[in-house]
């Protein structure tokens, strides 16, 4: 006789119940799990995304800047001026902290170059500081120019211009014995006047010499000796200072001052005021119609010096559809080598040479 049949009792009902339910607490902690993990790298791939466009590294990059018209920061009173058949502009770069990426991307152009942070901004100095500084150089090199300028013009002046530190390098042979603002008026008892002379003479002395400085500061006058080192990897003989022409005083018989403040620093628009303040004032047509563009500084005697950035400023005239780029003869194979196809670029020695090339005599 067959036994009675019997279902699934209370308790085996249970135990299965509990079973799924504990594999749906599994199946919904690991699906949690997955999504807490998905979610943490696209996070951090996110996170890493923002960092490689946007943090900066301890790199500069050197990027063309936009040419800056020279006639409206000029400002003559008391004699008539000429207005101007053309165009002047003096040439700009820009100076940007790239992050990761365009970093990456300087570093595999070969038509671009990365410099290291120290490199650009001196150690030490604070950047802001550093920068006050350039506009208060570009000032400086502004009153030199204008007055060169006028004077090849025809105008009688006094200009009587002096050495004048703007930077000591750290650990340098000049750290501790001079400072920012310090005029060097003679060198061996010999009487200097300009940042030019200065240079010549460390560039012609040896590691080891040591030399006196006959120092104006605060309007009081002290001689100091300096052995001159090695600064930096060309081996040469250094004081370890950055030294510019600046203008001690000057005796004009009307009135030339920069017509309005400016964010660019540095003395690289030497030339370029130079040559329109000459031609603001003298009786000819030396643009002809030209958009004239440059870069140089320039000296109390008329020279032309070199400047930085010279590659990025030939793009940025390209780009600019200038006629006629002016730089410092030293640089001439510099900037024909970044010039793009139909740039015409000359390079001058003085300011004398670049208002012939502008008639068209050289």
């Amino acid at each position: 006789m067959a036994g009675p049949i019997t279902g699934p009792g209370p308790d085996d009902s249970d135990a299965e119940a509990t079973n799924h339910a504990h594999d749906d607490d599994a199946r919904e902690a690991r699906m949690t799990a997955r999504l807490w993990r998905s979610s943490f790298y696209a996070g951090s791939a996110a996170i890493l995304a923002w960092a490689s466009l946007v943090v900066p590294l301890p790199f500069i990059e050197q990027v063309p800047g936009t040419p800056t018209a020279i006639p409206p920061l000029v400002e003559i009173e008391g004699v008539e001026t000429t207005e101007l058949d053309g165009e002047t502009s003096l040439l700009t770069i820009l100076l940007r902290q790239q992050p990761t990426l365009p970093a990456l991307g300087a570093w595999l152009d070969g038509d671009r170059e990365l410099l290291r942070v120290e490199g650009v901004y001196p150690a030490g100095v604070d950047r802001q500081e550093y920068l006050t500084a350039e506009r208060e150089r570009f000032g400086r090199q502004f009153e030199v120019a204008a007055a060169v300028g006028a004077q090849a013009a025809g105008v009688e002046i006094e200009l009587v211009t002096e050495a004048v530190v703007v930077e000591v390098l750290f650990g340098s042979p000049a750290d501790g014995i001079l400072s920012p603002g310090d005029a060097v008026v003679a060198v061996d008892g010999e009487a200097i006047s300009s940042g030019e002379e200065l240079q010549a003479i460390t560039r012609a002395s040896e590691a080891g010499d040591r030399i006196t400085l006959s120092v104006r500061h605060g309007g009081e006058l002290r001689d100091v000796e300096v052995t001159l080192e090695e600064v930096g990897e060309d081996g040469q003989a250094r004081l370890g200072v950055a030294v510019e022409t600046a203008v001690d005083e000057l005796r004009l018989p009307f009135d030339i001052r920069l017509a309005q403040e400016t964010r660019i620093g540095g003395p690289s628009a030497g030339m370029m005021v130079g040559v329109t303040v000459y031609d603001l004032l003298a009786e000819e047509d030396l643009l002809a119609g030209r958009n004239v563009m440059g870069t140089g500084t320039l000296a109390g005697d008329g020279t032309v010096g070199p400047v930085g950035g010279v590659p990025q400023k030939m793009l940025a005239a390209a780009a600019a559809d200038a006629d006629i780029v002016l730089v410092p003869s030293l640089q001439i194979e510099e900037a024909l080598a970044a010039a793009p196809e139909g740039l015409v670029v000359v390079g001058v020695a003085d300011l004398d040479e670049a208002l012939a090339v502008l008639r068209g005599e050289a």
